[in-house]
């Protein structure tokens, strides 16, 4: 909609510098590239060091296992067996809520938000990014095998009762397979959780709890998450929130307008007191210039000096 109360740009030059005019003038292409950029640098990392990892992450999945275990968290094997006999329907309702409530609610919501509020989208934007450059670490230095691939306690619900485009080999360059720590599903379901609750609106803040809720189950009923993947997910969107916060409050001190005018004020007022004449007061105590004090130097407008004294000691 912005674009439509442009100006008519056509008799402008074609390039701005070494990029076309219209990239200039197309904050939504440059928002749209950053973004799918920043996904497609993730598939290609994920491609270049996925391939050595897979036994490393069946390991990474044992250790899980036992922590849960020691810890008394190791639920999952129980809620997906309560999953799958009470009723087919309930696991295929969680395997396409898995696929469903991800992807076509962040990008449906982040549109929204980039129309009404450009504010607003830029810092949630921001949280989104960093926590995508946590999660990418995490992976880095910890790949984890997800709990559908350890047959031993769990099933893989979507390769049983479908969709199986999570255990086929032809969606298999679309999402990571070993990447469950942190689960950026229910990471990211609390973060535009958050957004929904701070969006004022009654339906969206009842919502607010029920998506992260429903993708916590989700994410261990369909066997691609353990609880503490959940647990990764949150400190990664906290982590997220904190350095945008950081890093915004400095960016605002540093362009702080009274700090600036403060800062130039005191430079404008020593750059005057350098440029003053000594007759003007440099040298002279008291409110006026004039004022002259017993046994002090004095330079008169031709610079001769002379003394004036009463007492002399």
């Amino acid at each position: 909609m912005h674009l439509l109360r442009r100006p008519d740009h056509s008799a402008e030059p074609v390039d701005t510098g070494s990029l076309p005019a219209s990239w200039h003038r197309s904050p939504h292409l440059k928002e749209f590239v950053l973004v799918s950029g920043a996904y497609l640098l993730y598939l290609l990392i994920r491609q270049i060091i996925a391939a050595d990892i897979q036994l490393v992450a069946f390991i990474h999945a044992e250790s899980v296992v036992d922590l849960e275990k020691d810890l008394g968290l190791f639920w999952e094997p129980t809620l997906q067996q309560w999953a799958i006999n009470t009723s087919d329907w309930l696991v295929v309702f969680f395997n396409w809520a898995y696929i469903l409530s991800f992807y076509p609610i962040i990008v449906t919501a982040s549109v929204i938000l980039y129309m009404k509020s450009r504010h607003r989208y830029l810092y949630y934007r921001n949280v989104v990014l960093f926590s995508f450059l946590f999660a990418l670490i995490a992976f880095t230095i910890f790949p984890l095998a997800p709990p559908r691939m350890l047959t031993k306690n769990f099933v893989d619900t979507m390769a049983i009762f479908g969709p199986s485009i999570y255990s086929a080999a032809e969606g298999a360059g679309f999402y990571n397979a070993f990447a469950a720590m942190p689960s950026l599903h229910f990471g990211w379901s609390v973060l535009f959780g958050t957004i929904f609750f701070r969006s004022g609106y009654r339906a969206l803040r009842i919502f607010a709890f029920i998506y992260p809720s429903m993708m916590l189950f989700t994410i261990v009923v369909t066997g691609n998450h353990y609880f503490l993947d959940a647990v990764a997910g949150g400190v990664v969107i906290a982590l997220s929130f904190g350095t945008v916060g950081v890093i915004g409050a400095i960016s605002q001190r540093k362009m702080d307008p009274g700090l600036l005018i403060s800062t130039r004020r005191s430079i404008s007022a020593f750059g005057e007191m350098c440029r003053r004449g000594p007759i003007h007061g440099v040298l002279t105590r008291g409110s006026r210039p004039q004022q002259r004090v017993p046994g002090q130097r004095h330079y008169d407008r031709d610079y001769k000096p002379s003394v004036y004294s009463s007492t002399v000691l």
